[in-house]
């Protein structure tokens, strides 16, 4: 029994769940895609709750279904355009491409489904087992919704858990020792939650595809020209990285000064100047 097989019954049932299959293919052919898939499906479910969810029938399953053949199919896709070209059929870049994205999107969709239902449903014990569950536990934005409110993700939940190692890394570069030294402040927490979910999108945007972020980040590299290539949209998410990057740190050296002067009790008078929405003004001796 090959990979596929343990959620689709026949070809004719795969090709519900992803649009532009042949209808002519074989679960063998598309075997090796499936196991690529599968493997980078189980990252983040592994396989104790992956077999768990291919023996129950629902809208789990389901989503699970959609996400395993639109992924396949994404990896599948250069063998058969490889093929079609063989044949003299022509595939045009920006074809493939968007056919590429739509896999993708579809496999994102259908994860992030996945991944709600599991946190959502107390039904499989397992799953709080894993690996980015019990991290989960130590970080200081410990939920999809969460995360959305500082930065938009379109509630994502496949992204979130993604960036799971991102915020811990954040975290341990020096963001949990001002979380440490700003507990009881809640004004100050909120500025450093937004601080994390910045710095967390920031390494991110220097890790990831851009195909792989949620669609109100992925919209702002969008682009219509026919001309666009791959350098030009890894340039524009490294000055977005950079951008944010500068925010947070430049938040930080504010959040400082609210920490420093709290403990002190004295007005750094570099930074304290005269403003108008102020009634107490310093004059000049």
């Amino acid at each position: 029994m090959t990979i596929l097989q343990e959620l689709f019954p026949t070809i004719a049932e795969f090709r519900k769940y992803a649009p532009y299959a042949e209808s002519n293919i074989t679960f063998d052919q598309l075997n090796s895609s499936a196991v690529s898939a599968k493997k980078m499906m189980i990252i983040i479910l592994t396989k104790d709750v992956y077999s768990e969810i291919v023996k129950v029938d629902g809208e789990l399953k389901k989503a699970l279904c959609m996400a395993m053949a639109n992924l396949t199919m994404a990896k599948q896709l250069i063998f058969d355009i490889v093929s079609k070209r063989k044949n003299n059929v022509d595939i045009y870049k920006h074809e493939q491409e968007t056919m590429r994205r739509s896999f993708i999107e579809n496999y994102f969709n259908a994860m992030d489904t996945v991944i709600q239902l599991l946190d959502t449903e107390d039904k499989f014990p397992s799953w709080k087992e894993t690996r980015y569950k019990k991290l989960l536990d130590g970080l200081r934005i410990q939920s999809t919704e969460d995360f959305d409110m500082l930065y938009s993700i379109d509630l994502s939940y496949l992204f979130f858990f993604r960036t799971i190692p991102i915020q811990k890394e954040a975290l341990d570069d020096g963001l949990s020792a001002y979380f440490e030294r700003a507990e009881g402040k809640e004004d100050v927490l909120r500025m450093l939650h937004r601080c994390l979910a910045k710095q967390t999108i920031a390494i991110a945007l220097r890790r990831f595809d851009i195909i792989e972020f949620p669609p109100t980040i992925r919209s702002l590299f969008d682009d219509s020209k026919a001309s666009r290539s791959g350098k030009d949209e890894q340039e524009r998410m490294l000055a977005l990285s950079a951008s944010l990057m500068d925010e947070v740190k430049q938040e930080l050296a504010n959040i400082d000064l609210i920490l420093t002067s709290d403990s002190s009790g004295s007005v750094d008078t570099n930074t304290s100047f005269n403003r108008p929405d102020d009634i107490i003004l310093v004059m000049p001796c």
